[in-house]
């Protein structure tokens, strides 16, 4: 488990999204992750489907306790 901004440079750096270990549904296939960009999408919020992407939307925006989590992982 990572801080954002530690998931946040991995997924960058990699290509991959972000997700939170405790919002993702345990056993499920699908589930919502978040690639961070710098384009004019900003951060955009993926549906994933056995780790493929199945569609998003951009403008992604945080809660205060979603920047503040330490139980943030990457998906490549």
């Amino acid at each position: 488990n990572m801080y954002i901004h530690e998931a946040v440079k991995k997924a960058v750096k990699g290509g991959g999204a972000i997700y939170r270990t405790s919002v993702k549904p345990t056993g499920e296939s699908t589930y919502g992750a978040i690639k961070p960009t710098n384009s004019y999408d900003s951060c955009l919020f993926v549906v994933l489907s056995r780790g493929m992407p199945q569609r998003s939307c951009r403008d992604w925006a945080p809660t205060a306790n979603d920047l503040m989590a330490d139980d943030w992982e990457v998906e490549f």
